[in-house]
């Protein structure tokens, strides 16, 4: 059945009624966005995505360049390879890369007493058996300790110093077992000291654990007990 809408009654100016049909706004279609209103509005929605991104990015950089670097290296020797660490040994420690100046430990291995510049490295006081490279970097494995000259532990000392003064154009963290006035004090009684440089007056294990501060112990001289820490 066909329904009407019901006129309105209006007063006319001689009194007489008359009805009027009720206002209607003309119809208007609906336009569909254009391709060029698409194109702007999914670049606009691109843009935020990537601000948020780069926004989110920046401030876990943030967070993460603030939180201390850890020279640690795993409980093992096995761990210390798989977290990318290497033996150190101007530190006598598995070191990540990080904490090492790799330029600076060449220069180190280069620079002892034998004829091709390497160290000697002794599995006790008495010289009875020498020690390589190798085998005083697997030394945590079984908690031994390897025995070395003085003229070791002063280059040591002031190789570590050259690994500070180089830190701040490198960006090198020193590892808090060292960066301690302990150590410096240390290695500055070291130096004062008038051992002759092939005495063996040091004993010390391999670290796997940097971030430990190490408080040296006294030093020994010939005939007296080993220093056994630096």
């Amino acid at each position: 059945m066909t329904k009407y809408k019901p006129l309105l009654k209006a007063d006319s100016s001689d009194g007489s009624e008359h009805f009027e049909a009720p206002y209607e706004a003309p119809h208007i279609p609906k336009q569909r966005p254009t391709l060029a209103f698409r194109v702007r509005y999914a670049f606009l929605i691109s843009l935020a995505t990537f601000g948020f991104l780069d926004l989110t990015y920046r401030t876990y950089t943030l967070i993460q360049s603030r939180r201390p670097i850890s020279c640690n290296c795993g409980e093992t020797v096995e761990e210390a390879i798989a977290n990318s660490c290497k033996y150190d040994s101007i530190a006598a420690a598995w070191l990540p890369p990080a904490c090492r100046n790799d330029e600076l430990l060449a220069q180190f291995e280069t620079s002892g007493p034998n004829p091709d510049g390497s160290w000697m490295y002794y599995a006790d006081k008495n010289k009875t058996r020498t020690l390589s490279l190798e085998e005083v970097s697997m030394l945590p494995k079984t908690g031994s300790h390897f025995f070395t000259a003085h003229q070791w532990h002063l280059v040591h000392c002031a190789y570590y110093w050259k690994k500070m003064f180089l830190a701040a154009e490198m960006g090198t963290v020193i590892e808090a077992r060292y960066n301690n006035l302990a150590h410096i004090n240390h290695c500055e009684m070291m130096s004062l000291k008038r051992d002759a440089l092939d005495t063996i007056v040091t004993e010390a294990g391999v670290s796997l654990h940097s971030d430990r501060m190490v408080v040296a112990k006294k030093h020994g001289h010939e005939g007296d007990k080993q220093d056994k820490g630096y």
